[in-house]
């Protein structure tokens, strides 16, 4: 069986598990817990270095996509299930880097600087309270949330494609572990 790089499945395990982390404490942080409480503030902070991290991570992954092909599809697979498969996993390099851009903007534009564990990082977009009659920190945090659901809905696909290919006896998720 053809497999993805060691250092490809490394990343994808790694950066899945932080991603359950990030909704996981996404929701907890908007949710779940007292506004402006001290844990509310302390899982943002979290929360914004994770992202600062997974962007590194993200980057990385790509970086390694050129030097390291995935791959071929499964000869077995139909068509529209090689097309899907090509999209969902376009969507799972675009996606997270959008959400994790627009978080960036989101705390930039609300003046509260990004940090990667209390290591000060550059900041990417201005201090804007407004553009065109839109607040800036308001809008990017909605598409903020609704990009980081979209990514958890492509990812809920991506799974239950795994599990429907091994169902039918096609084991795509051998690519990926390490077995």
């Amino acid at each position: 069986m053809e497999r993805y790089s060691f250092s490809t499945r490394v990343l994808h395990w790694l950066m899945a598990i932080c991603f359950t982390f990030m909704w996981a404490c996404g929701y907890t942080m908007t949710k779940l817990v007292p506004d402006d409480s001290a844990i509310q503030e302390a899982l943002f902070s979290i929360h914004i270095s994770m992202g600062v991290l997974l962007l590194f991570l993200i980057v990385l992954r790509i970086a390694l996509r050129f030097v390291t092909p995935a791959p071929a599809p499964l000869a077995a697979l139909a068509n529209w299930e090689k097309l899907l498969s090509h999209l969902g996993h376009l969507a799972l390099y675009v996606l997270p880097l959008m959400v994790i851009l627009i978080g960036w903007a989101e705390t930039d534009f609300g003046g509260h600087g990004t940090t990667l564990f209390g290591l000060s990082m550059p900041k990417i977009f201005p201090t804007k309270e407004a553009l065109w009659g839109y607040n800036l920190e308001t809008t990017t945090a909605t598409l903020h949330r609704w990009l980081a659901y979209a990514m958890l809905a492509v990812v809920a696909g991506h799974v239950a494609a795994v599990v429907k290919h091994r169902i039918e006896g096609h084991d795509v998720l051998g690519r990926m572990t390490f077995k």
